[in-house]
């Protein structure tokens, strides 16, 4: 008897879902119904049904008329397509930011630190420093970097020692390899072939041979302390880092020590920025982009042969639209509405890449998710978001304090790191400019890293300060300096992540003010 009873309730139970189920579906319209628009049309219409927009249409850029319900007169014309330009230029400085921030990277280092061909290269051999402004980049670990452009030297060879941690990205920002451990290589250093989109000659034995969709690529590698500083890091880098044309073999190049020799590699927020995508755009294959982003353009007056001569009207709208592209970035990057950005739900701390480093959710471009990564920060690679431990690296920002307010250079902080932080390699916080995005400008500290010695707690935590002036209980070692003048923010660096940081286990406090 019992058992019966339970069974009819049961079935009740799954019939009442069965209920809600099936009006939910009718509301929402079922999947099958979505489908089949042969059973789901709805009533029967005819032309009388149709319900036009009205003659008089109020807008946020002004109310437009219609004359003779539909034609627009000379002055809503001129405001709807002023409108429309300004739309698709906003959209495409946000659609096109990568591809603006590689090219502005390697456009850089070519003038502003006299490279003449691929195969000559940057050496941060006394680390970066404010006057170089890459996004976010550190200035614990010497880089060394090349620009290389296929439609220049065809196909180009990249030689890595053992050791080497980096990679390669495409004319749009787009990963093309590792190297180092997580690379082909697997540490023990090769050569690196990257064949032009057009390439048609056979691959030679010997190589790591990877087809690029486009003609320029940025490879990046850190160095850490087995290369050295200063001169010894130049001389390390120039005895085993070469760069040539496949059809030419090795040639000379040069090794430039860039620490403190200035460098502008942001995009501009500027109508300027339209330039620079013009040069892009005549430069790389047009199969780089779709036809949908190649149209956006071409109504824009950028269109690959075609000469971008924009009027005084059109820069007006460019200037406004790269403004308020900025503006837009800025909202994704420090006031973001993903659910999913932070990394511990009780924490002010932020993901930089919030799912994968391809901007993929459900099958669709995660729009946003590229513009919060390529807004604040350069490279992209699968190893940043590293899941096995003691490989790859691992970042998280942070823009607010603990009571959700910005950071601000004026005011003092204190952020505990808890005992123990989950790395193999090391960890690292850095400040950074929210303007540029790049090292903050103090005229002071703006690291405290394990690398360079940090004074512990009893207990093995870490107090690090953050101001314009030193708190008296603060160390030097522990204490960055900030600019009164502006906001700040900071990135954590985990180097080889260990699992207290893969499985959360360990958490970062936030940052508290200090009266």
């Amino acid at each position: 008897m019992k058992t019966k009873s339970l069974t009819t309730l049961a079935l009740a139970g799954l019939m009442a879902t069965s209920l809600m189920t099936t009006v939910l579906a009718q509301q929402a319209g079922s999947t099958a119904d979505a489908k089949n628009l042969f059973g789901s049309a709805g009533k029967k219409q005819t032309a009388r049904d149709f319900k036009p927009a009205p003659a008089k249409i109020k807008t946020n850029f002004g109310t437009l008329q219609f004359d003779g319900g539909a034609f627009p007169t000379d002055e809503s014309v001129q405001k709807i397509y002023d409108e429309l330009d300004l739309q698709r230029a906003t959209q495409a400085y946000m659609d096109f930011f990568p591809s603006l921030s590689i090219y502005g990277i390697v456009k850089s280092q070519v003038r502003d630190f006299g490279f003449k061909t691929s195969s000559d290269f940057g050496v941060m051999a006394e680390f970066m420093q404010p006057s170089e402004n890459y996004l976010t980049g550190n200035d614990v670990t010497v880089y060394a970097f090349a620009s290389l452009d296929l439609k220049v030297d065809g196909a180009t060879v990249v030689e890595i020692p053992p050791g080497m941690y980096g990679n390669a990205n495409d004319a749009v920002f787009k990963y093309l390899t590792d190297f180092g451990p997580t690379g082909p290589d697997k540490g023990k250093g090769g050569k690196y072939l990257f064949l032009p989109p057009e390439y048609k000659g056979r691959v030679p034995d010997g190589y790591f041979a990877l087809r690029s969709p486009g003609y320029r690529i940025w490879a990046m590698m850190r160095g850490f302390g087995e290369v050295g500083t200063g001169d010894q890091a130049v001389q390390w880098f120039k005895e085993r880092l070469k760069v040539y044309p496949l059809k030419s073999g090795p040639r000379a190049n040069k090794v430039v020590n860039t620490s403190g020799m200035g460098a502008n590699t942001l995009p501009p927020e500027d109508a300027s920025a339209f330039e620079m995508l013009n040069e892009i755009i005549q430069h790389e294959p047009k199969e780089l982009f779709s036809a949908e982003q190649r149209g956006r353009l071409a109504s824009l007056g950028i269109e690959k042969g075609r000469a971008f001569e924009p009027d005084a009207r059109m820069q007006r709208i460019l200037g406004q639209a790269a403004r308020q592209g900025v503006a837009m970035c800025r909202a994704i990057v420090y006031a973001s509405r993903e659910p999913e950005i932070n990394y511990w739900p009780n924490r002010h701390w932020e993901k930089m890449f919030v799912r994968n480093t391809e901007y993929i959710r459900n099958g669709r471009s995660d729009i946003d998710a590229r513009t919060l990564w390529h807004y604040q920060a350069i490279c992209v690679s699968p190893n940043l978001l590293s899941t096995t431990p003691g490989v790859g690296t691992a970042y998280l920002t942070c823009f607010r304090d603990k009571d959700g307010a910005y950071l601000l250079g004026n005011k003092s902080y204190r952020l505990r790191v808890p005992p123990k932080p989950p790395v193999k390699r090391f960890w690292a916080v850095t400040a950074y400019d929210p303007l540029s995005r790049a090292l903050l400008d103090s005229g002071g500290n703006i690291t405290v890293s394990s690398t360079r010695g940090v004074d512990a707690n009893p207990d093995g935590s870490v107090d690090i300060y953050f101001g314009s002036k030193r708190p008296a209980k603060a160390s030097k070692k522990n204490w960055i300096k900030t600019d009164p003048s502006k906001g700040f923010f900071v990135a954590f660096r985990f180097y080889g992540p260990l699992e207290g940081y893969i499985e959360k286990t360990w958490k970062l406090n936030d940052f508290e003010l200090v009266e």
